[in-house]
């Protein structure tokens, strides 16, 4: 006997916008402090990309005020958690 189970990861800061309604059994949200989410899109990107990064997160520093994502999540996650000091 099997249990098949279907999984969908979906990420991004606005898997959970309002008119999503319900639709995930599980959310969660990863926190960590707007430096530390710099430093890391840099990182990935580089440093060119940093215009499009201070863009980026002008605009979703809005959208997570005016929409509060974090308050709709079964968990939330400290997204520093294990990193050296």
């Amino acid at each position: 006997m099997t249990n098949d189970v279907d999984v969908l990861h979906l990420e991004g800061v606005s898997a959970t916008r309002r008119e999503l309604g319900d639709a995930w059994d599980v959310t969660v949200w990863v926190e960590a402090p707007r430096d530390i989410r710099l430093q890391r899109g840099l990182k990935r990107d580089g440093h060119a990309a940093r215009p499009l990064w201070e863009r980026w997160m002008a605009d979703e520093d809005r959208w997570v005020a005016s929409e509060r994502p974090r308050d709709r999540c079964d968990f939330i996650f400290d997204g520093t958690a294990g990193l050296p000091a």
